[in-house]
């Protein structure tokens, strides 16, 4: 007996940590974030523990191109909570009654960001209600296989400030023809062409007479051309297997990087547009059916997004510009060397930027698009 009142100490604290450990396995998670958006946005390096800190589970869906986010997210609302979209897709998006205005009290890290970011008018649909928080920017490059062209790029290269620029007319010009590729995207292709034809004012609202020089040059780009790339993947196995020694847009860290890792990074740079270029902010917008834990989720993930760890990540992952400067220790090696301009302000841009906004009409440009290639 006296044995028994020995052990059943013993026993009962063994009990209850079984007990404990069994609820702590078993406990469902207290809500669901589900995130649609384009890869680099969503990775486990921060996911992972962020379901941890919050006890939720995250539901990540990627897409390739604006048009399939646009598509996926007005078909089913109700199915994602956040979604990453650029400074230009804000309005249709609001237009099309996607997304709700977000609380910038619950956006703890907001006023870290630079002043451009906090204060451009794009995500403002209604006065005093902001509609999109953004993570970081960038500006549409051209890939290229210097390597492989050598002394063929020199007519079409510029120098401004110290960095090598490269001209649209490479995308014509006739013996480029099977060299060259372009993304197939619309808000890309249709305004970067419009910058090409000489529209430099803003390239996002064009007149009757505009639209036709700009249907011209993007014609002439396509005829040019031996594929249309659509995302990372794409652009990467396009160029590294050297089916094109050109491609614009995705002239970027990630590409550069991964084109490096591969053991043949001398060969490629990014080239941006000698001519201008259009500069897309990358944030989140939350749709309009999310409520409850989900929405509370959704204003922690913008959150953490724009705080200093959430930038060193963006930093370190995609080396895109950031907007909240604190985070400038992540960027790589890669970054300084072939895109130095992301790691400097965006004040200090070499070419001049026209930083993404709505367009005149976004549909007649998706289907002016889809003309010229199917008119091939």
């Amino acid at each position: 007996m006296k044995k028994f009142w020995c052990v059943l100490p013993l026993m009962l604290i063994v009990i209850f940590v079984l007990t404990i450990t069994l609820v702590i396995a078993g406990e469902e998670p207290k809500g669901t974030l589900s995130i649609i958006c384009f890869q680099g946005y969503a990775e486990d390096d921060w996911v992972k523990p962020f379901e941890e800190e919050n006890n939720c589970e995250v539901k990540v869906t990627y897409i390739g191109t604006v048009e399939e986010c646009f598509t996926k997210t007005k078909t089913a609302p109700d199915q994602y909570n956040i979604v990453s979209i650029d400074s230009g897709r804000v309005k249709p998006y609001y237009d099309a009654g996607l997304i709700q205005a977000i609380d910038i009290s619950k956006i703890k890290n907001f006023n870290k960001m630079g002043e451009l970011f906090k204060t451009h008018p794009y995500a403002v649909m209604e006065p005093g209600k902001r509609f999109q928080v953004p993570i970081c920017w960038g500006a549409q490059a051209f890939a290229v296989n210097v390597g492989a062209l050598g002394k063929k790029l020199d007519p079409y290269v510029t120098v401004k400030k110290g960095v090598k620029t490269l001209s649209y007319k490479v995308l014509k010009a006739p013996e480029m023809r099977d060299l060259v590729a372009i993304v197939d995207e619309v808000p890309n292709v249709i305004s970067m062409s419009a910058i090409a034809a000489g529209i430099t004012d803003n390239p996002f609202d064009l007149d009757e007479g505009e639209f036709q020089r700009m249907i011209d040059e993007l014609t002439s780009w396509a005829e040019n051309c031996r594929t249309f790339t659509a995302g990372f993947d794409g652009v990467l196995s396009a160029m590294a297997n050297e089916d094109v020694y050109v491609n614009m847009v995705w002239g970027d860290p990630a590409v550069l990087q991964e084109l490096e890792n591969m053991g043949i990074g001398d060969n490629y740079a990014s080239m941006l547009p000698t001519e201008g270029t259009i500069n897309w902010i990358d944030g989140w917008v939350i749709t309009k059916p999310t409520t409850g834990t989900s929405l509370d989720l959704a204003h922690k993930y913008i959150d953490y997004m724009i705080s200093k760890d959430g930038q060193i990540q963006m930093a370190k992952l995609v080396g895109y510009g950031i907007v909240n400067a604190e985070g400038a220790e992540g960027y790589g090696d890669i970054v300084f060397e072939k895109t130095p301009w992301y790691a400097k302000s965006i004040e200090e841009f070499p070419v001049k930027l026209h930083i993404m906004i709505a367009e005149e009409d976004y549909q007649r440009r998706v289907d002016t698009w889809n003309e010229i290639k199917a008119g091939l």
